[in-house]
């Protein structure tokens, strides 16, 4: 018990992005097994090889903003399946990246030349922080009737990991799928009582890869940066709303620049210092309206002050 207690404790969950990427990425047994197994799954393919093409984890890069720790593999028919663990949540620019992301994954099949019969289908895994009506939510071209699109290139799976609490209403614990026992790990970081006794059981392969991660002094380091960036950013995002800076901002601007600018400049000043911790007045209040709206949208997606700045300067 005291070493599940252990688990529950650390910083980096069984959810952490950059263990995900460890988890599916590496040349074990456990690893090779788990990919194929979380693509059958899903999408009810069942791999016979799977090749990582992005396997490399470069610990100078890991702590970018906005980089995507996804593991990209393609298959012994050349099918290109990429799977990813999105905690962040669902948001119009996160659906967009998903798109585009996947229409570039088609893209870089082919060199200068080559012939579109070459293309093969696109796969997205994506594990996300958000609730639905179902635990898979899936993608594809399809006609207004519901029929897909001859020959189809693009498919995503959601898996909405939030569902399981309403799973867990409707059946007990150990009545879990296999994938609605890889949601409950990853939404509760708990295993007790969904791990089985049995040597390729889905959960015990996570946790035999974890302690091996755990044990990785150089990845631990980074993954609890990780986990510490994101456990700062939504905190200031709880503080954020709890003020009312973003209503307040709002009603400043719809009062007008003249009548509501003191309302404006000082919430806005207060927002971001206490983002970036910045002295910000003068450049705060040479802001149009447009520019002042975005900072609300911005604020959220940049870790650093100047490129938070460089893009609403930008945007004008």
């Amino acid at each position: 018990m005291s070493e599940v207690i252990g688990y529950q404790n650390d910083l980096v969950k069984f959810n952490n992005d950059l263990f995900f990427k460890y988890l599916l990425s590496r040349d074990t047994a456990e690893s090779k097994m788990l990919r194929k197994y979380i693509v059958k799954l899903v999408t009810n393919i069942d791999c016979k090889k799977m090749i990582v093409k992005n396997p490399e984890i470069n610990q100078n890069t890991v702590l970018a903003k906005n980089i995507i720790l996804d593991i990209c593999a393609v298959d012994e028919t050349g099918r290109v399946i990429d799977i990813e663990m999105q905690m962040a949540g669902s948001s119009n620019s996160e659906s967009a990246r998903f798109q585009f992301y996947g229409a570039r994954l088609l893209v870089e099949q082919l060199d200068a030349g080559e012939k579109y019969n070459m293309l093969r289908p696109v796969y997205q895994i994506i594990f996300i922080n958000d609730d639905d009506d179902c635990l898979i939510r899936d993608y594809a071209y399809r006609d207004s009737e519901g029929k897909m699109e001859k020959g189809n290139l693009n498919y995503r799976y959601f898996i909405k990991m939030k569902h399981i609490e309403k799973i867990l209403k409707e059946k007990e614990v150990k009545e879990l799928n296999d994938l609605e026992r890889l949601c409950y790990l990853f939404i509760k970081n708990e295993y007790t009582d969904i791990i089985k006794e049995k040597e390729e059981d889905i959960i015990g392969m996570v946790i035999k890869m974890y302690d091996k991660f755990r044990n990785n002094e150089p990845m631990w380091s980074i993954a609890n940066q990780l986990a510490l960036a994101r456990i700062r950013t939504e905190s200031f995002k709880d503080e954020y709303h709890s003020k009312g800076l973003e209503e307040g901002i709002e009603i400043g601007i719809k009062q007008g620049i003249e009548k509501g600018k003191k309302v404006i400049f000082e919430m806005t000043k207060e927002l971001i210092e206490g983002r970036y911790h910045q002295e910000c007045s003068e450049w705060v209040e040479g802001l149009s309206e447009k520019q002042l709206r975005l900072i609300n949208k911005y604020i959220f997606e940049e870790d650093e002050f100047e490129v938070f700045k460089q893009r609403i300067d930008n945007s004008n």
